[in-house]
């Protein structure tokens, strides 16, 4: 897998994948879309997700429906421009504790942690009024 060096697409979505996130897929600089959501089989994708943080093409990582467990990464996504579209959906997983603050530095983020056990989100956030298309517009802390 890591020897797919031009790889700018990995959509593999709704089929029986289980165990976890290979790390060589933090190797592919070239990686711009990851799609791994839905898995289908008892166990699917589990164990702590991957920080990407040597993907700086990486602009849309879709792990929703799975059983990734422990926190987002501090330096999810670290070498993505911070400027780009963003889209991440890690929805219905088991993440734990806060939103990093690192995420704080993308001006547009469109990231939907519903589903898990995300217990904190700093009020830093609160001012980003780019995130999720504009819904993040106010914020009761």
């Amino acid at each position: 897998l890591g020897s797919l060096t031009h790889l700018t697409t990995l959509a593999l979505d709704e089929n029986k994948l289980s165990g976890y996130i290979p790390t060589e897929l933090e190797q592919l600089n070239s990686l711009a879309e990851l799609n791994l959501s839905g898995q289908r089989s008892r166990k699917r994708i589990f164990g702590p997700l991957l920080s990407f943080s040597s993907n700086p093409n990486l602009t849309g990582v879709s792990i929703g429906g799975n059983n990734l467990e422990g926190p987002i990464p501090p330096d999810f996504l670290k070498d993505v421009d911070h400027n780009m579209d963003i889209k991440i959906d890690l929805s219905f997983n088991m993440l734990a504790g806060a939103v990093p603050l690192t995420l704080d530095a993308f001006t547009k983020l469109d990231i939907n942690l519903v589903g898990n056990v995300i217990d904190e989100l700093d009020y830093t956030f609160c001012d980003d009024d780019e995130w999720m298309a504009g819904a993040v517009q106010r914020c009761d802390s």
